[in-house]
């Protein structure tokens, strides 16, 4: 009983940080509540995919919306209740017309940013840009045709006459290099999508 109260007093103090715009207490409850959240929404949704998404979604809503925290109640209970709300709305947009599912999902795969949260493509676009950019010549074309073009490794080493093994190394490279510009450049909402593998490395 004494170690359950002791850490509502922890959570609580973070909670505080939290609501003042502590980037350093955010880090730290996201890396204590994400596993919970996950299996959650893998509970719920019966997806992988969904899973790692809906965590993206309820960590970017707590950062959002900090100062409606109420540091008197159970955050497990308030971080459960934005979970399966996350989830509900997903469960509604699966549930929608096929051939509109299917439009939806071919603009998503084309997009760079794929996600439809408008304050990601806002702040992290030009930041993702900017990494790209900053990518030898070599490994940005490399990084741009599979990214963009959406080439495989096979296709892209063969227009580029290089063996399939040196364009899996570039993309790991170049991945690498862009999660952690991302990751120093991007803030909270930057840490959120790289912790969250939104920039794959395969």
């Amino acid at each position: 009983m004494q170690v359950h109260q002791t850490e509502q007093l922890e959570d609580k103090d973070l909670l505080i940080k939290l609501r003042e715009g502590d980037e350093l207490a955010f880090v730290k409850i996201y890396n204590q509540y994400r596993k919970k959240v996950h299996t959650y929404a893998y509970q719920l949704s019966k997806s992988t995919d969904t899973a790692e998404e809906i965590v993206q979604e309820v960590f970017i809503r707590i950062w959002q919306k900090r100062i409606q925290i109420n540091t008197d109640l159970s955050f497990n209970a308030y971080i459960k209740k934005i979970t399966i709300n996350h989830v509900l709305n997903h469960l509604k947009k699966v549930a929608r017309d096929k051939s509109l599912q299917e439009e939806v999902f071919q603009q998503v795969e084309i997009s760079a940013n794929r996600t439809e949260d408008q304050l990601l493509e806002k702040e992290l676009r030009k930041i993702y840009l900017d990494a790209i950019a900053l990518l030898p010549a070599q490994k940005k074309l490399i990084y741009q045709m599979s990214r963009t073009e959406e080439l495989s490794h096979e296709e892209i080493a063969s227009k580029l006459e290089i063996s399939k093994n040196t364009v899996k190394n570039h993309m790991v490279e170049a991945s690498k290099f862009v999660r952690e510009y991302v990751r120093k450049n991007g803030g909270i909402i930057g840490f959120i999508i790289v912790s969250s593998n939104y920039f794959h490395s395969n």
